[in-house]
């Protein structure tokens, strides 16, 4: 065999081997793929899962919350403990406004709310009670009833919404909790439904000129 013919068999064992190798490293590089993408398939498989039980976990969260001023079994005379708060560190007289999540044009609830706690600078005890009818289909608030310290009164504001109002000499130091009571056709109400607000006026919102 010449020298030539040596050649280029090797040559073409040397091809040959090219060939396989290369053929190894695509079948690697098609199992090592697979894989990842097995693997990445899996990961976002766990990452919803995580979600999931995350997005559960923080809904068992908020309904406990929501819950934890609740008294009762959900049907009429379960109370709701302060669902609204207030104080005030501020001086001079003041109206304090509540308002309800109900309004005349548009629901049907009977209501029963009660406001205690302590003005600091007037020396006295806070205490009144609200009950009452907003009622769609009269567009009126019907039999409403207001008993207990500073000069209770309710009223419909301009915005539709059922108020509630306390007059006070000073608002230093004033400290105030709502609670409510599921009566008749009301329901229950939750934290964040009733805000309390100061103001010089005697109804709300009040209207720009």
């Amino acid at each position: 065999m010449s020298l030539e013919q040596d050649i280029a068999n090797v040559v073409s064992a040397a091809e040959q081997l090219t060939g396989i190798v290369d053929t190894k490293i695509g079948d690697i590089n098609n199992t090592v793929n697979t894989k990842v993408a097995e693997m990445n398939t899996r990961v976002a498989q766990k990452e919803t899962e995580l979600d999931n039980a995350v997005a559960h976990q923080v809904g068992r969260i908020d309904a406990a919350l929501d819950n934890l001023g609740i008294i009762g079994d959900g049907s009429i005379g379960t109370k709701s403990i302060a669902v609204a708060t207030y104080f005030s560190g501020d001086h001079g007289a003041s109206y304090i406004h509540i308002k309800l999540p109900f309004k005349i044009d548009e629901h049907n609830c009977t209501y029963h709310i009660g406001v205690s706690g302590y003005a600091l600078q007037e020396g006295k005890i806070v205490d009144s009670t609200f009950v009452g009818y907003c009622n769609e289909a009269t567009n009126k608030l019907v039999h409403p009833h207001h008993s207990g310290t500073h000069e209770p009164y309710s009223y419909i504001g301009s915005d539709q919404h059922v108020y509630l109002r306390l007059n006070f000499e000073s608002k230093y130091y004033l400290s105030l909790s709502v609670d409510s009571m599921y009566v008749g056709n009301g329901r229950i109400i939750k934290r964040g439904e009733i805000e309390v607000i100061a103001s010089p006026a005697e109804k709300l919102p009040v209207v720009q000129q």
